[in-house]
């Protein structure tokens, strides 16, 4: 469709364009009038500095190098006295004449108000190799491949991105589609001249716009773009380079041979563009008005869309010398007041600011004349007229009922509704003609129908129904009883009698014609016919639209689905009454969604066919909207325009957050008929659930001062001092998905620890199971503080509490260690799967993203003796298995022992009486030992005696059900320190201390004595 476009020069403009603190927020520029509002001319500014600052520098100095505007009548939309223009060459007309730019501060436009989405929730993009790059939120873009030799190549597909920063450093050839509009939203573009661009089609088609105080569009080399460029501060084009489209900047600057030349529907608007009345002569009742259309078309006859461009309509007596003006109505309704004076016979009214550029109004008069009507757009030079609109003394008049929407005209697609014929005017054709009252005939008459319908491509006709009869097409001649002068009904309503309808969707009249006492009547009215309502649908049934059905999972988040946006004529079961109201009751998507489209629910000369989308949350109540697109458009700036060529053609559409949304598919004011709204049926979409989930998080926490000063392993058997395990809930595109933690526990992933020895930790599937996921995305374990272990090997060859050594596991720099490869294993009630591109067949497993270091440990008390009631020290270490043997623990600071808790037993001089020694001394190993502070008590002075002492690490130990052994009650609490010392399983450590081994005199050297039996474990 060609559009036209218009600004306005004058002081009413600059008033409009200062007053920057009303300007409106915008949803998005995607119309060519949203467009024009701030690129009216070739080069402007938002920003009104009163000409204290300099805002437009243009280097036009006259050598190969010149730069310059191409601009209608050379004028720029900045403030006087804020230009530094270099030549007097700097500004070109369109007609190639040359001069210095002249400032027009009534082309300044307001600020553009846009909700700023930099979200950069898509990541950044590197392109080193060709590329294609989709709509999307993104931190940065940087191209930085290719080479002078060779280019790489960028595809931007069409739709509206966001773009934190914009850098093209490499040698690229960036494509841009030639049919559909791009937006870029940056913070900066940086183009330093190795760029090339490839747009083709209208600049009207390729916004660029800059955002902030500090924005900045940077372009440089030897270059050609087709395109609109905005930017909140500057604009800086050097070295050849050519803009085709417009500019608007707070400051712009030009050098070095570079040029921006005018190409926009806004600037140059099209020159084949017609005024059409319509229609071209007419005949009716005064008191109902003709009514007619003016029209803006273009060469193939199809509506332009309107620019808000001042229309001026007048009307004259046909007859020359005739005094007797009409006037006008906008609604067919009139008084006689309002039709008294020559001003009443003309009218000034502007078309739409956005949709078709159509005005509709009614010509009346109180005399029964015929008249002429001219039309004007003075902005674009059109004029023309047509006639004779005659008024007739009688007619016959359609009177509908039972329309939608505040007036009877309305009418819905496949809906029937009554109307009645009646015979109107005054009898004799004396006096005020707009005082119409019946004229009360009874008899038969026959009436000849006739219809026509737009879009000229429909297939259906309007029906009528008399009385019981079928259903036929408006075609034909009935015979119609007539009772005082009214069929159908009488005087104030409709009975039923008659009836129409049209099983399509546009705009119709029906016309009557009858022969009344031999004069020949006819009359028309038109009716427009919107879908009974729109939803959003499968292709031949509803989308699924499960919210916490246990098998009621639906697509995975951020996947792409097709849905198609639906129109439908009327369905009698969703419209209770006769006649019903034209809205659906209630909602129905799975009836609404299995009917076939209106099939000419189209754009069309008319009327423009164009469906909106809205969503909201429907699952989990509390939770987030998220982004959802259309077509690669979020969602709140999405409308289709229906075609006949993509009315059956389906919408892509994306969510990158999980749960059930709920969709409305609507029309507000079509055919451009205030409130004719095609009402929506709400249809939910879901269950969305995450696209992949990843391990973000492992912690496993190790004993202070064992291994290192935080802790860098654990003994087997020993309490980790923490585990912490966090995932995250993804989309396809990699977002988190908040709505998750809203989900009822029953349908979100829990956990289980899997691998070769994931047995050995004590850590239960009731550990890592849904109740762990908070509020949002994420889930984590966070209750296993000193609770969790990895147990020791039984050694099943061996009775009791048995333990064998074995790793060390993930120990670093041993050649021995054992990698161990623990991972969670994902389960839930919707599809899962820990690996963003591989849904089918899911992976279930993914690998912690640490491995503990795990070690079996055992305290070591060495036998000593000592002189004749003397005090013995007695060496302590701590030892673990290297996979070989057991070595020094030489970085475990963190190992206790307390001697006073302690058993003995008398080994010699008499197993069965208890010994009054003693162990005592406490400590903390250094480096794994300790040689000094546990010491056996002789407690007397000529004690001579065998004594075995066991260092209580547990509460229990073989040793503790043996005969004569004599145990402390309380113990330090090391069981992983504990080892099968004498084959009767684990047990605490044990020494043989011999008090009076040798007599203790200085001077001899003993080697042995008599009388001591025993001197070792």
């Amino acid at each position: 469709m060609k559009k036209i476009c218009i600004y306005l020069i004058g002081c009413f403009s600059l008033l409009c364009f200062s007053m920057n603190s009303s300007a409106e927020e915008k949803q998005e520029l995607t119309s060519i009038n949203d467009m024009c509002e701030y690129f009216p001319s070739t080069a402007q500014t938002w920003f009104d500095g009163g000409g204290t600052k300099t805002q437009l520098i243009v280097d036009g100095k006259n050598s190969s190098n010149r730069s310059y505007i191409e601009t209608p009548g050379r004028k720029v939309g900045f403030p006087l006295g804020s230009m530094n223009l270099n030549s007097h060459k700097t500004c070109e007309d369109s007609n190639g004449g040359s001069g210095d730019c002249i400032a027009d501060p009534s082309l300044i436009v307001p600020k553009l108000l846009i909700t700023k989405e930099f979200t950069g929730v898509d990541g950044s993009i590197t392109g080193l190799s060709d590329i294609t790059i989709n709509p999307g939120h993104y931190a940065a873009i940087n191209l930085m491949g290719g080479n002078a030799a060779d280019y790489i190549n960028v595809n931007i597909e069409p739709g509206v991105y966001w773009v934190n920063q914009f850098n093209a450093t490499g040698f690229a050839k960036i494509h841009f589609s030639n049919t559909e509009k791009t937006i870029i939203h940056v913070q900066n573009w940086n183009d330093p001249g190795n760029v090339i661009y490839n747009h083709e089609a209208e600049p009207d088609n390729l916004l660029i716009a800059a955002h902030g105080a500090s924005s900045n569009i940077l372009m440089a080399g030897s270059n050609l773009l087709k395109a609109h460029l905005y930017s909140e501060n500057n604009i800086a084009l050097n070295g050849s380079v050519s803009i085709y489209g417009a500019v608007t900047a707070k400051t712009l600057k030009l050098f070095s041979n570079s040029r921006i030349i005018g190409q926009s529907e806004c600037i140059n608007p099209s020159n084949d563009v017609q005024l059409v009345i319509s229609p071209t002569s007419g005949k009716g009742l005064a008191c109902d008005g003709i009514a007619i259309d003016f029209s803006l078309v273009d060469s193939d006859g199809n509506v332009v869309e309107g620019k808000g461009q001042q229309l001026q309509v007048s009307s004259t007596p046909v007859a020359v010398g005739d005094r007797n003006s009409a006037c006008w109505s906008k609604d067919g309704s009139i008084t006689t007041p309002e039709c008294n004076h020559a001003d009443d016979s003309r009218f000034d009214t502007v078309f739409p600011s956005s949709g078709p550029a159509v005005v509709t109004r009614y010509i009346h008069s109180k005399f029964l004349n015929s008249y002429n009507v001219s039309a004007s757009v003075s902005s674009d030079n059109l004029t023309t007229t047509e006639g004779p609109y005659e008024f007739i003394a009688k007619a016959i008049s359609i009177v509908p009922s039972e329309g939608v929407d505040g007036s009877d005209s309305n009418q819905v697609a496949g809906r029937p509704y009554p109307f009645r014929l009646k015979i109107r005017g005054k009898e004799n054709g004396n006096g005020n003609m707009l005082n119409c009252h019946i004229i009360k005939e009874t008899t038969d008459i026959d009436v000849t129908f006739s219809n026509s319908v737009l879009p000229v491509t429909s297939n259906e006709n309007i029906e009528i129904k008399k009385e019981t009869n079928s259903w036929t097409e408006a075609n034909r001649t009935l015979s119609v009883a007539f009772v005082n002068g009214v069929a159908g009904g009488d005087e104030s309503q409709a009975d039923g009698s008659l009836k129409a309808r049209l099983n399509d969707a546009g705009k119709a009249r029906l016309t009557v014609s009858a022969n009344i006492q031999g004069n020949t009547f006819t009359t028309s009215e038109p009716f427009y016919f919107r879908p009974f309502t729109a939803a959003l649908c499968d292709q031949s049934s509803a989308l699924p639209s499960y919210t916490d059905e246990l098998n009621g999972a639906y697509l995975a988040s951020g996947t792409d689905f097709n849905a198609y946006l639906k129109a439908v004529n009327w369905i009698k079961g969703l419209d209770t009454g006769l006649y019903g109201d034209g809205v659906p009751d209630y909602d129905n998507p799975s009836l609404v969604c299995s009917k076939a489209v209106t099939p000419s629910y189209i754009t069309h000369s008319e009327g423009m066919a164009q469906l909106s989308l809205a969503a909201q949350l429907n699952y989990p109540l509390s939770g987030g909207i998220g982004v959802i697109t259309a077509d690669g458009y979020p969602i709140a700036n999405f409308s289709k325009e229906v075609t006949s060529e993509n009315k059956n053609a389906s919408t892509k559409m994306n969510w990158n957050e999980v749960g059930t949304l709920g969709f409305d598919v609507f029309q507000n004011n079509y055919f451009n008929r205030s409130g004719f709204t095609i009402p929506s049926t709400f249809s939910k979409v879901g269950r969305f659930y995450p696209a992949y989930f990843s391990i973000t998080t492992t912690e496993w926490g190790y004993p202070e001062e064992q291994g290192s000063t935080d802790g860098a392993y654990v003994y087997m058997g020993q309490n980790f001092t923490n585990v912490d395990f966090q995932a995250m809930s993804h989309s396809a595109s990699g977002s988190d998905t908040i709505n998750y933690g809203g989900f009822d526990e029953s349908l979100k992933a829990w956990f289980s620890l899997v691998g070769e020895h994931a047995t050995r930790l004590n850590i239960t599937n009731a550990d890592l199971d849904a109740s762990h996921w908070g509020s949002g995305a994420f889930w984590q374990v966070s209750n296993l503080n000193h609770a969790v272990v990895w147990s020791r090997l039984n050694d099943s060859t061996l009775a009791g509490n048995t333990t064998k050594p074995d790793g060390p596991f993930n120990m670093s720099g041993n050649t021995s260690s054992i990698t161990t490869a623990l991972g969670l294993e994902i389960s839930g009630a919707d599809p899962v799967s820990f690996d963003a591109t591989s849904f089918d067949p899911a992976v279930i497993e993914q690998e912690l993203l640490s491995q503990p270091d795990v070690r079996y440990g055992r305290m070591v008390l060495d036998s000593v003796g000592g002189s004749i009631g003397s005090d013995v020290n007695v060496p302590l270490r701590v030892e673990y298995w290297n996979g070989n043997a057991f070595v020094l623990s030489n970085k475990d600071d963190a190992s206790k022992f307390e001697g006073e808790k302690h058993c003995k037993q008398t080994v010699w001089p008499d197993p069965n009486q208890s010994s009054s020694t003693l162990l005592k001394g406490s400590n903390t190993v250094a480096q794994g030992s300790d040689v000094t502070h546990l010491v056996a008590d002789a407690s007397n002075s000529t004690l001579r005696e065998q004594v075995r002492f066991w260092l209580r690490l547990a509460s229990t130990s073989p040793q503790r059900g043996e005969a004569n052994v004599d145990c402390e009650p309380d113990y330090l609490d090391q069981p992983w320190l504990q080892f099968n010392w004498r084959g009767k399983g684990d047990e605490d450590p044990s020494t043989v201390v011999t008090f009076g081994i040798y007599r203790g005199n200085d001077r001899v050297i003993f080697r042995g004595e008599s009388n001591i039996i025993g001197t070792s474990n």
